[in-house]
């Protein structure tokens, strides 16, 4: 298959699906502990476990469905099923959370009900999830989806600024409002990738004549030998961990630690996170040509070299008008990490493995988002600072590099056919 074949407008259509993805669960992190702390008065620990819920789904849910929608055979294909059964139904029940406690009131069986309809909300969304993703193997040849991936992660910042930047504030003032413009962009999504994407017609696994048996499908799932691959998916585990520690932490460090005013600490805090959000998005496509000009790889390494070089800066330096800077470098490192990983993963899949390999490096991210905060918490409670938060990420980022570095890649076919 050419690249003049690859169509980069179904591309970004795709990204809208995950731009909507990103939306909600932005907001859902920002909105739900607010909900759960101020109308239902639970302690922070209980908060926790149930904010964690859609990781732990997620490890679980991910890898599975990945591997159904492999072997689904049905008329509008592989991954299409479980799209547009699943993320409606979780767009629904997440608009219908902050209107439990409205008709309701605020009780007992309303806090059940609100937590029933959240576990069920991560159940649709972590089941529709992994499908979206592969689609863009799909539909694009290995050596053109570090940059097919970098569209989709710009997309899927677009939705992070969204809902940063407007549907948030309309949800400060209107909590219901909020939640049903979330759930409207998400049908929204799923009706334009029903629309405009049509497996038969655009996937390249739908044309491959290449099967796969469900015992083979399962046996890939519960049974990885590459020795490569499992470097490639601990690396992963090593960079999220440390990603996460700066995510949870950071704010809480510069407003309650940093010297400064507790308001203007997790202001320039936010501000920092904010740039680092914001040069991620717009170094997500650069960094998928990159990835596809000197190979993923080494552009995965630059990312790491940077993302060390950000972590050192945080850990040695005060003047906060210079540690801005590293924040931009701190996005452009994760961009070139970030965009270039899941291709990575792919490349040791055949095709009718993708969804697979999707779950596969989802359990590595995931099972990190599981793993970072409470750990990076008990050390900081341990040393009875959160400045260990910097140490701790980089020493899990040279983790990650020393891991990479026993990764050897798995060369893409520029002449691939389908």
């Amino acid at each position: 298959m050419s690249n003049k074949n690859v169509s980069y407008f179904k591309i970004f259509l795709l990204g809208f699906g995950f731009l909507s993805i990103s939306l909600l669960w932005a907001i859902y992190n920002s909105d739900i502990p607010i909900i759960l702390q101020k109308t239902y008065k639970l302690s922070s620990f209980v908060v926790g476990w149930v904010m964690n819920l859609d990781n732990i789904l997620a490890i679980l849910l991910i890898p599975l469905i990945g591997a159904l929608s492999d072997r689904t055979v049905t008329k509008i294909g592989k991954r299409m099923p479980y799209i547009i059964s699943s993320l409606p139904l979780g767009a629904i029940l997440f608009a219908l959370i902050p209107w439990i406690p409205l008709i309701w009131g605020i009780n007992t069986p309303s806090l059940l009900l609100s937590i029933l309809v959240i576990f069920l909300m991560n159940i649709a969304q972590g089941i529709g999830r992994g499908p979206v993703i592969s689609l863009m193997p799909d539909l694009v040849p290995p050596e053109e989806r570090s940059p097919a991936n970098g569209i989709i992660n710009f997309m899927g910042g677009l939705g992070a600024l969204i809902a940063y930047f407007f549907v948030g504030r309309i949800s400060a003032e209107n909590r219901s409002l909020g939640f049903l413009i979330v759930g409207i962009i998400q049908i929204i999504a799923v009706l334009i990738l029903f629309i405009f994407v049509k497996e038969h017609k655009d996937s390249i696994v739908l044309k491959s004549s290449e099967k796969v048996s469900w015992n083979e499908s399962f046996k890939n799932l519960l049974n990885i030998r590459d020795k490569n691959l499992i470097f490639l998916l601990i690396a992963i585990l090593f960079w999220f961990i440390s990603f996460n520690a700066i995510e949870t932490f950071y704010s809480v460090y510069m407003a309650l630690e940093s010297g400064l005013d507790p308001s203007v600490g997790e202001t320039l805090a936010k501000t920092n996170l904010g740039i680092l959000s914001l040069s991620f998005m717009i170094f997500s496509i650069p960094s998928g040509f990159i990835g596809k000009k000197i190979g993923r790889k080494k552009a995965i390494l630059l990312g790491i070299l940077g993302m060390i070089v950000t972590l050192m800066g945080l850990i040695i330096l005060k003047n906060m008008n210079i540690i801005r800077y590293f924040f931009i470098i701190g996005g452009i490192s994760w961009a070139l990490i970030n965009i270039n990983s899941l291709p990575m993963v792919l490349d040791f899949a055949s095709l009718q493995l993708q969804g697979t390999y999707t779950g596969f490096y989802y359990f590595s991210s995931q099972l990190a988002s599981i793993i970072s905060p409470p750990s990076a918490g008990f050390l900081a409670d341990i040393f009875k600072t959160r400045f260990i938060i910097f140490p701790f990420s980089a020493f899990f980022a040279i983790l990650a590099l020393i891991s990479i570095l026993e990764v050897k890649e798995k060369k893409t076919d520029v002449n691939f056919r389908t």
